[in-house]
C-alpha cells in the first residue's frame, strides 16, 4: 500500500502525526493494506469538505469525514499500484467534536481516517447496528495504535 497524507488546511504541527494515520488507514484497510493500492488523506476545512459535499454527494453541509473508493481500472500495467481510495477529514470539526465525545484532537481525527479507512474496506453505516459496530472497530485501532 502507498499512502499519501495532506495537509490542506492550518493544523497545528503537534497534530501532524503522519505516521499515526497511516498506521490507522492500514489496520482500517484490513486485508486491503497488503494489497498494490494507493490511498489518499487529506485533511481540509470546513469550506473545502462542503464543496466536496456539494460536489460530489449533493449534500449541503458540513461533515467530519468522506470517503471514495475508486473502480479498479480493467488494465494496469504490471507492478503499477491503483487508487483504491480518498479519505477528506475536516480538521475544524475533529477540534469540535473531540471535546463532546470525550476524546483527544489527535484521537479525533484518528477515529476519522479510520472511519474512512473501515469504508474504503467495505464497512457500511447507514444501520445504527452498523454505526455503532464501526466506531467499536474504529476505538479498538485506535487504542491498539495509541496504547
Amino acid at each position: 500500500m502507498q499512502s499519501h497524507i495532506f495537509y490542506n488546511t492550518d493544523i497545528p504541527k503537534y497534530l501532524r502525526r503522519t505516521g499515526l494515520y497511516v498506521r490507522a488507514l492500514e489496520k482500517g484497510l484490513k486485508k486491503f493494506a497488503r494489497q498494490n493500492i494507493e490511498v489518499n488523506v487529506i485533511f481540509v476545512g470546513e469550506r473545502e469538505i462542503l464543496r466536496v459535499n456539494k460536489q460530489y454527494l449533493n449534500h449541503h453541509y458540513v461533515t467530519d469525514v468522506i470517503s471514495f473508493n475508486n473502480e479498479r481500472p480493467p488494465v494496469l500495467p504490471p507492478g503499477e499500484p491503483w487508487g483504491f481510495g480518498d479519505i477528506f477529514v475536516c480538521y475544524p470539526v475533529a477540534r469540535k467534536n473531540a471535546s463532546k465525545f470525550g476524546h483527544t484532537i489527535l484521537q479525533e481525527m484518528m477515529m476519522y481516517v479510520t472511519h474512512g479507512a473501515l469504508h474504503l474496506s467495505g464497512m457500511d453505516d447507514h444501520a445504527p447496528a452498523d454505526r455503532a459496530e464501526m466506531d467499536r472497530q474504529a476505538e479498538k485501532i485506535i487504542q491498539t495504535i495509541l496504547g
